[in-house]
């Protein structure tokens, strides 16, 4: 499972892993960038760059752990936040080393519809690796996050409306050329709350910083429901 920033492995797929686990797969969560950049235009901010990615980082780990899966299956690649485009050629080959090592059955990946730049690069270069026939056997799934809010889908310089429009229309643009599947969340919920609530920082929750903000619990009731979304990405084909 690749995930941008810390939480999205928790957030598009900690159902999935709990039911990957449960069924006796071998999981494993690689986490592209290193979270540093969370709350970096706040001028309230008070936690250190360096500070932040550690946090992050022992986050994820108990988050992971209380999905039940042991650090030893985690790892982080180290990509600054906000910045994954700028590393797309190495990125490329990390993923692609990472796959080769363990030679998954299944690579799920952020949707390429979340619209977040981190989000687009990191679905971009799996994509990429795909075509190429670097992923070996194994099947390509996305799973949305930001894809969610409506705001993701915005191309720069256009109007909230014409974003949504644009997003519609790319997201049908996906479904009708991705299979879609679920993955149910019966009696899973409260664990999967349990795990997101390790990512403190994530959900205002930092002693240190009173006025830290954090996500929306509008936003995250949509990963809360009842299934969790996967689409999947036919054998060699890019999509825009």
């Amino acid at each position: 499972m690749l995930a941008p920033h810390p939480d999205d492995e928790t957030l598009g797929c900690g159902g999935m892993i709990m039911q990957k686990l449960a069924a006796g797969a071998r999981v494993g969560v690689v986490v592209a960038t290193d979270g540093g950049a969370s709350h970096l235009d706040d001028p309230a901010r008070k936690t250190s760059r360096h500070a932040l990615v550690e946090m992050r980082e022992q986050e994820t780990l108990l988050a992971c752990a209380a999905l039940g899966l042991g650090a030893e299956h985690v790892s982080f690649l180290g990509f600054p936040d906000g910045a994954l485009m700028q590393h797309a050629e190495a990125l490329r080959e990390r993923l692609a080393a990472v796959i080769a090592c363990h030679r998954p059955s299944e690579v799920y990946v952020c949707a390429l519809g979340d619209g977040h730049r981190d989000h687009v690069a990191l679905a971009q270069a799996v994509q990429e690796l795909a075509a190429a026939g670097r992923m070996g056997d194994a099947e390509h799934w996305e799973y949305p996050v930001w894809s969610f809010d409506f705001r993701s889908w915005r191309p720069p310089g256009r109007t909230n409306k014409a974003g949504y429009v644009l997003g519609v229309m790319g997201m049908l643009h996906t479904l009708h050329k991705a299979r879609v599947s679920s993955v149910s969340l019966r009696g899973l919920q409260d664990r999967k709350r349990r795990a997101l609530d390790c990512h403190r920082s994530q959900l205002g929750l930092l002693e240190n910083e009173p006025d830290w903000p954090g996500l929306p619990e509008q936003f995250l009731s949509f990963f809360f429901r009842d299934r969790e979304l996967f689409f999947h990405i036919p054998p060699g084909r890019i999509l825009r």
